[in-house]
């Protein structure tokens, strides 16, 4: 990348409607959508699938269902495919229910099993209704929340979903949240068939932030990426022009320090940048970082990773 690349971050005129959205909305009370209400109503009697965009807030409709079994003294199993993200659900209910009331059980975590709230990945929760069937038993629980149901598609994975869809006793309350899918009629019928009873559906299309595909310029030029008939000609000559078109170039060219700057001035970080390999990933920090030749610097830097490194 030659140098200067990136050190004039600059807006195509047609973003500016765009980017002046760009921050923290005003306090506001918060006001459940119909979808969230919808929902909550049906899972009373029947089983829900509920299938909406990232981020417009299936985790609420769990936790007031969770409110409502609690308050029956009845038990609720919230199932999720990561590790990470079970524990990120279970630190959120404890914050909400109480340490008491929650435990979580994952590949190698296992606390306070025996809680009215168990949150865990579905590979644990399938284990589960082996083991009960083995026994002869019933599963100890009597509503059970499948995030990322859409993994049911997964090639690999999704036979665990299946089978726990299909062991569940009739009797369990199921509550499936799904990023957008097309066929959710096609899993509705299916659920249906195998478990027996009614599933509702329920829908929102709307996306709370609006996403926009962007693309920038080694100058740092921010343009639109797409129109409606493709890539946007600008876009379009650069990539046709650039060396080794068509070919996969490595991304540990790239300097991630100017790219943060300039995306830094246009208030759009923090930004994830997917990267195939751990040397690219080493590569890139190295990019993000200025070495200082201040001995003060250097050292109130070594005071606080030997900190961070004791507290983790």
């Amino acid at each position: 990348m030659k140098k200067g690349a990136y050190d004039s971050p600059r807006l195509d005129p047609q973003l500016r409607l765009i980017f002046k959205k760009i921050g923290i909305p005003e306090a506001a009370p918060f006001q459940p959508d119909p979808f969230q209400l919808d929902a909550l109503e049906k899972v009373k009697n029947d089983d829900v699938l509920v299938s909406a965009p990232t981020g417009s807030g299936k985790t609420w409709i769990a936790s007031d269902a969770i409110r409502s079994y609690l308050s029956e003294d009845r038990r609720v199993w919230y199932a999720s495919p990561l590790k990470a993200l079970s524990n990120s659900i279970y630190l959120q209910f404890c914050k909400e229910f109480g340490h008491d009331l929650c435990g979580i059980l994952t590949g190698d975590r296992k606390e306070n099993p025996d809680a009215p709230i168990i949150v865990g990945t579905t590979e644990i929760l399938r284990n589960q209704l082996y083991d009960a069937m083995h026994a002869g038993a019933d599963i100890q629980t009597d509503l059970v929340i499948l995030d990322e149901a859409h993994y049911l598609s997964d090639p690999d994975r999704g036979v665990v979903w299946e089978e726990v869809l299909i062991y569940l006793p009739p009797r369990v309350r199921l509550l499936l949240l799904s990023a957008t899918i097309s066929n959710a009629e096609e899993i509705g019928a299916w659920l249906e068939e195998n478990r027996g009873g009614k599933i509702w559906i329920v829908r929102s299309e709307t996306r709370p932030v609006p996403l926009e595909m962007l693309f920038l310029f080694p100058d740092g030029l921010i343009t639109p990426l797409a129109g409606r008939k493709g890539l946007v000609p600008r876009v379009k000559k650069f990539v046709a022009a650039r060396p080794g078109h068509g070919r996969r170039t490595g991304a540990g060219k790239l300097h991630f320090g100017d790219i943060l700057r300039c995306l830094r001035s246009f208030d759009l970080l923090p930004a994830i940048f997917f990267l195939k390999s751990r040397v690219e990933c080493d590569r890139a920090l190295v990019s993000c970082i200025t070495p200082s030749r201040s001995f003060e610097k250097r050292e109130q830097i070594e005071k606080e990773v030997k900190a961070f490194l004791g507290k983790y």
